[in-house]
């Protein structure tokens, strides 16, 4: 069994030599892992969910994989773009703080305690335009080359995963749980200054992260601590199929009509 997309090929050349944006589609979820007992939960419909700070505080050798300290932020400030002053309490002078060596950043403590799930996408950009369809076939495709999430994996269908997501995250909402999902949007650190809005914040990932074109669920229901929770969503074997990591090639096709 294999995932297959049929593209419109003389169409989609013609929409590239007029310049129009590609529109923003998700194709497919997967998701890896490192022990195929977790994979085979997965397909039965539990999404386990770590909190935000697990990822923060996660340390391993790999360098842009797991862990990241800097997770969920929600102010990222080149020091060029700020000012830091320190008013003296008793003559009231103002101090300009100097020399500051790199971009100060601030995050919201209550997003430490947000559970969240992580997969990777096939999709395909919506600021992304292409002369060729090898082109966009290397723009969609995600590297597996970079880090390390495992050797197992399963592919999804994107859309009907999410119609069954989606009727459980209002179950959570409607208990008074602060829930969302999307695309991780990434930045660059070195150039970009400024803040991200709210639970937004939890969306937002250094470039560096970039290769794993992620897709975020996540759900606070006020509670604080280091465990897990799993979501269940009910079972997705007849969406998905499982794989190894160097077969997603082979199972994960997109194919131009003649």
């Amino acid at each position: 069994m294999s995932f297959w997309y049929l593209i419109e090929y003389r169409k989609f050349v013609g929409l590239i030599q007029r310049g129009v944006t590609v529109a923003n589609i998700l194709y497919a979820f997967v998701r890896f892992f490192k022990e195929e007992a977790h994979r085979d939960a997965f397909v039965r419909g539990d999404l386990y969910m770590n909190r935000l700070k697990f990822f923060k505080e996660y340390e391993e050798e790999l360098i842009s994989n797991v862990g990241d300290e800097h997770e969920g932020l929600y102010a990222w400030l080149q020091p060029d773009k700020m000012t830091m002053t320190i008013d003296h309490p008793v003559t009231g002078e103002e101090i300009v703080v100097e020399g500051i060596a790199g971009p100060v950043t601030m995050g919201y403590s209550v997003h430490n305690d947000y559970h969240v799930y992580c997969m990777s996408t096939y999709y395909c950009d919506n600021a992304a335009r292409f002369e060729t369809f090898e082109a966009m076939q290397a723009h969609i495709a995600i590297d597996i080359e970079k880090g390390d999430l495992g050797e197992y994996c399963t592919i999804i269908d994107s859309q009907k995963f999410l119609e069954r997501l989606d009727q459980r995250l209002a179950v959570e909402a409607q208990s008074g749980s602060r829930v969302g999902r999307g695309l991780v949007e990434y930045f660059d650190p070195e150039i970009f200054s400024g803040f991200f809005d709210g639970d937004q914040a939890i969306l937002k990932k250094k470039n560096c992260f970039s290769h794993q074109k992620e897709y975020r669920v996540f759900v606070y229901n006020g509670t604080t601590g280091d465990d897990s929770r799993t979501l269940s969503i009910g079972d997705l074997s007849d969406i998905s199929i499982n794989c190894r990591k160097n077969e997603l090639d082979k199972c994960f096709i997109m194919t131009p009509k003649a």
